[in-house]
């Protein structure tokens, strides 16, 4: 596919932008629509269609924002997961964390997405990202507990509220016993 190299590289942040743009394998343009190619030769499928170029560019700077630059896995959780038995997760607690929560993958890759959008995104569209994300790392609280700090770019706790399923049950709170080891 097609990308406009020069205008991406200038909207990537300084640290990322030499990095490979080669994301879109398997993708063609038809006009200003995206194709995925299709299956062993079957019909391509319709992955975005643009408005105009500035739209088309937009929407490859996304996409490659998604894969650029290094996440921040520098922070430390209270609660991570060990291993499980019998279906159920043990957990190590550490004494001295950022986080008062359990570990949640998403947040240093969800991170990295937002600071790299940053700069290359208008600031309305940016922050129309950065509450599509807030939503998604709040999907399984009942009462929000995650916000995201503009300023440091990075999520933040707002709340003592724990990880819930689709009931409103508790899921992600360690229970009496499954704290294996408690480490500084």
């Amino acid at each position: 596919m097609r990308i406009d190299e020069k205008w991406i590289r200038a909207h990537l942040p300084v640290d990322c932008a030499d990095e490979p743009l080669d994301v879109f394998s398997g993708y063609y343009l038809d006009g200003l629509t995206v194709m995925a190619e299709g299956e062993r030769g079957g019909p391509g499928t319709v992955v975005y269609q643009a408005k105009n170029e500035e739209e088309l560019r937009y929407w490859q700077l996304e996409s490659i924002c998604h894969f650029v630059g290094k996440a921040d896995t520098s922070k430390i959780w209270r609660y991570y997961r060990h291993h499980a038995e019998d279906g159920r997760w043990l957990y190590i607690e550490h004494r001295h964390y950022d986080y008062n929560a359990i570990e949640d993958a998403r947040l240093p890759g969800f991170e990295r997405f937002l600071r790299n959008l940053k700069s290359g995104f208008p600031p309305g569209r940016w922050e129309e990202k950065v509450k599509e994300y807030v939503r998604l790392m709040n999907i399984w609280y009942t009462t929000p507990h995650w916000d995201y700090d503009r300023d440091r770019l990075c999520f933040i706790e707002i709340s003592d509220s724990k990880e819930h399923d689709d009931h409103s049950i508790i899921i992600e709170e360690p229970r009496p016993g499954s704290v294996i080891k408690i480490v500084d």
